[in-house]
């Protein structure tokens, strides 16, 4: 098991190159830790690390109940595993477990088991997009790491964290201990061991190309090239995901204004659009927020469509764009 240690010294002002102070030893805390880990981290998830983004807490799956749920920079969905003490193999198996529970469930089931407390961590509107968002980008398999917290880390959890990443099994530790100076505050001490690196089998690289080869294959293909045509006519960057493309602003092509991905329906093809009003509000100031809704609808109107709604989707985005981003001549 790794343990921590931290000094305290005093910086020497005055006479240049004066030596510290005699480094002193800090004493561990009696406060428990794993008592407030969970709050803390649900309050400011910056305690594990940086862009990850919360999306749910004690979250109902199998016969269990997952700490945290977040969505990392990589577009992955990140099950974070709190455990009080020391960090061991339970608590990677029991991450594992809701790991694969996370796996086989379908869109639809994944965020109704989160819709209702995303105003937990911050603008639930902008998070339900958010959600939303990395359900309709995903392909065939759910891209899903592993977050291990606790205080402390045994031993063989390190070598275990290296054998899985073989196989391509994504596993990040952190621990905390807490030191208390003396007559003062107490300092949040954070250990991390990062995934390891492995080589691995290289990924399809997702062109604009490959998801019209879905559309095709899911009988949309149509449709789907007159959505990216009208992007790119109103000047529009189209951004491929793993199966669906993003309209980002030009301002900042990692943002979203609408998403589009086909799929093959129980009566034909279908294709998902996302519409998000206000980001164009956002990003383009002749445009009013108000009359972007009335235009466009709400963004919980997106969905999987087909037939003539598909097409009456379509010819509304049209003519929103048309107004909105007059055509070079």
């Amino acid at each position: 098991m790794m343990k921590l240690a931290a000094w305290r010294f005093d910086a020497q002002h005055g006479e240049e190159g004066a030596n510290p102070s005699q480094p002193q030893s800090l004493e561990r805390s009696h406060i428990e830790l794993e008592q407030h880990l969970e709050e803390w981290i649900a309050s400011d998830v910056t305690l594990i690390g940086e862009g990850y983004t919360l999306v749910g807490r004690q979250v109902s799956i199998d016969d269990g109940r997952l700490d945290l749920l977040a969505i990392d920079s990589q577009d992955r969905w990140v099950v974070i595993e709190v455990k009080p003490g020391t960090l061991g193999s339970g608590a990677l198996g029991q991450a594992l477990y809701y790991a694969a529970s996370l796996a086989r469930l379908d869109a639809d089931e994944v965020y109704g088991k989160l819709e209702s407390r995303l105003g937990e961590f911050g603008d639930a509107e902008s998070l339900s997009e958010r959600v939303k968002q990395q359900l309709a980008g995903e392909a065939e398999d759910r891209e899903i790491a592993v977050l291990l917290v606790g205080a402390g880390i045994h031993a063989g959890l390190e070598r275990m964290n290296k054998f899985l990443a073989r196989f391509g099994v994504p596993i990040s530790v952190v621990s905390f201990e807490v030191f208390e100076l003396e007559g003062g505050p107490r300092l949040l001490i954070r250990e991390v061991i990062d995934e390891p690196t492995q080589p691995s089998a290289p990924k399809r690289i997702n062109t604009v190309e490959a998801i019209r080869d879905l559309a095709s294959q899911a009988g949309v293909r149509e449709q789907f090239d007159r959505f990216v045509k009208m992007s790119e006519q109103a000047g529009l960057p189209v951004q491929p995901q793993r199966a669906s493309v993003r309209i980002a602003p030009p301002a900042n092509r990692t943002r979203f204004l609408m998403y589009a991905g086909p799929r093959a329906g129980a009566n034909g093809g279908e294709l998902g659009i996302w519409v998000g009003p206000w980001h164009f509000a956002e990003w383009f100031q002749h445009i009013k927020e108000e009359e972007a809704v009335k235009a466009l609808g709400k963004y919980e109107d997106g969905g999987y469509l087909a037939g003539k709604k598909l097409d009456d989707r379509l010819d509304q985005i049209e003519g929103f764009l048309t107004e909105h981003f007059p055509q070079p001549n």
